[in-house]
């Protein structure tokens, strides 16, 4: 542009258009200097509302205007804690609204990593396999299964559709329950607390919690058909137990103050009153139940800080009573199995009136003379600690620990007999039976201990330890709902991170199978 500039008298001027000098000027003119923007105010924490409140315990008071919060039986109260939920959530979303961006790419990446069909590993019981998934798009799980037999045909989740396979005419998925559907239930909140299958696969027996009156109901669904049956749809149920047959179901409730006390029997498709078995009606003893691996029985705990028992119920029929099969004095953990006609407890009660820290297996047989006496199946080895025991037909897995190592072993059941029983021609048993006594043999132990009835150490029983990877800070027995099977399930914790997904592989390969004694 030098060809448009000129120097007249001395001085330099820049030659412009008319029109652009105007525009230049008219700018100059209008142009004002703007005060820089503050940035907003943030937005102020909603403030729940305070209820005067004071507590007093040993000796001390305290103030606390905030436990109206903790009232879920008043509906005034949880009204003013969805405001107040509400008002929390419109305060994150203006508070982290610059960071709108951020989080759209941190869920999109999220996202892109994981399956859109989520779902865990199939559970084996009986022909069917169990298992739960989430579908695409959806807030709450779905309870599935799919036959064994099935199980190579199956695809994925999305084809066959809906679990039906057309080409063969079979259907390969089943739903059982869509947790979402129970979430409008149970307004728009799906928690479900107890859930099992009856020994038949007909029924799903199942809890889910209900937040307007803060406890949990009880709902059978019929698998055949879909449909939620008529009875049991009791409320406060705690615990639950099928019967043998499938047709009846064992249920604990518990009173206002969340106190299991009683048990009752429910009829499936019967419509009779359900059958009160048991009511403790003293204020500290509580309730619970169980069924037997095998379901031959139902076990029935109660307890208190003082004392604890447990009842067995036949549960080929449970309305036969009740029969008490352990007491001891103190809370004490107490679950009782049933095999080939021995009950076995393990236990951490005191022994001989002396509290122990670990605890030990007892066995006894279900039918004995009164009273029944219980008998130790190892001998108590400090250096060699029983941390669990599970049980399925065929075997026994145990996992121990020495020192902080932990092991898992299996031993091939029913126990095999003693050394002598073994040696003796069975003509001759039982004339040592009667020449005992003679020889001074009175104490049960003795005799026990010579006929394969005395504890002894688990490396008598020849116990197959499996591999393990090599850092295990814990191991507990898994859902092993498949009782005529050697294939069992624990769950290994380890704090190497690096060796997770080792310790997945062993626990489906090598955890899984237990290998039948040679």
């Amino acid at each position: 542009m030098r060809h448009l500039l000129a120097t007249v008298n001395g001085h330099h001027r820049r030659l412009r258009h008319p029109a652009t000098t105007v525009l230049l000027i008219r700018s100059s003119v209008h142009y004002k200097l703007q005060k820089p923007q503050h940035p907003p105010s943030p937005p102020k924490p909603p403030k729940p509302p305070q209820k005067p409140a004071s507590f007093t315990l040993h000796d001390m008071t305290w103030d606390d205007p905030y436990s109206w919060m903790s009232s879920l039986n008043d509906k005034v109260a949880m009204r003013h804690m969805d405001v107040y939920m509400e008002q929390e959530e419109k305060y994150t979303e203006a508070v982290m609204s610059d960071a709108e961006r951020l989080h759209s790419k941190l869920q999109s990446e999220m996202a892109s990593r994981i399956a859109s069909d989520l779902s865990t590993p199939p559970l084996r019981w009986g022909p069917w396999l169990y298992y739960r998934r989430i579908e695409e798009g959806k807030q709450y799980p779905v309870l599935c299964r799919r036959l064994a037999s099935l199980n190579e045909e199956f695809i994925s989740h999305k084809s066959p559709s809906a679990g039906f396979d057309f080409t063969s005419g079979k259907r390969i998925e089943q739903k059982l329950i869509d947790y979402n559907q129970e979430a409008e239930r149970f307004g728009g909140y799906a928690y479900e607390e107890l859930s099992e299958v009856s020994p038949d696969h007909r029924y799903l027996a199942y809890t889910m919690y209900d937040k307007d009156n803060d406890y949990f109901k009880l709902s059978v669904r019929d698998l055949n058909f879909g449909s939620l049956c008529t009875k049991p749809q009791a409320d406060r149920v705690s615990n639950l137990a099928w019967a043998k047959s499938g047709k009846q179901l064992l249920y604990v409730v518990t009173d206002h103050n969340k106190r299991p006390y009683r048990i009752y029997c429910s009829t499936i498709g019967s419509n009779e009153e359900d059958v009160l078995l048991l009511e403790e009606s003293t204020a500290n003893v509580y309730v619970n139940i169980r069924h037997t691996k095998d379901f031959r029985f139902v076990t029935v705990n109660t307890f208190t800080t003082t004392s604890s028992k447990v009842f067995l119920i036949n549960a080929a029929d449970p309305l036969s009573g009740l029969t008490l099969v352990w007491e001891c004095e103190a809370m004490a953990h107490c679950i009782v199995e049933h095999h080939q006609g021995y009950l076995y407890l393990f236990t951490d009660a005191a022994k001989e009136g002396k509290p122990v820290d670990w605890h030990y297996l007892l066995r006894s047989p279900v039918h004995t003379s009164e009273p029944r006496k219980w008998e130790s199946v190892f001998i108590d080895d400090q250096e060699l600690i029983i941390e669990d025991v599970d049980f399925c037909d065929t075997h026994m897995g145990i996992i121990t620990r020495d020192g902080w190592k932990f092991k898992l072993c299996s031993v091939a059941l029913p126990l095999p007999a003693g050394k002598i029983e073994k040696a003796l021609p069975s003509n001759l048993i039982g004339k040592v039976l009667f020449y005992m006594p003679m020889f001074g043999f009175h104490h049960g132990w003795k005799f026990g201990h010579m006929f394969g009835q005395g504890a002894v150490h688990l490396k008598e029983l020849n116990p197959h330890f499996l591999p393990l990877p090599k850092y295990v800070s814990q191991i507990s027995p898994g859902p092993n709902y498949e009782y005529y099977s050697s294939t069992m399930r624990f769950t290994i914790s380890s704090p190497v991170v690096c060796e997770q997904y080792m310790i997945s592989f062993f626990c489906k390969i090598l955890l899984c199978t237990i290998p039948h004694s040679q």
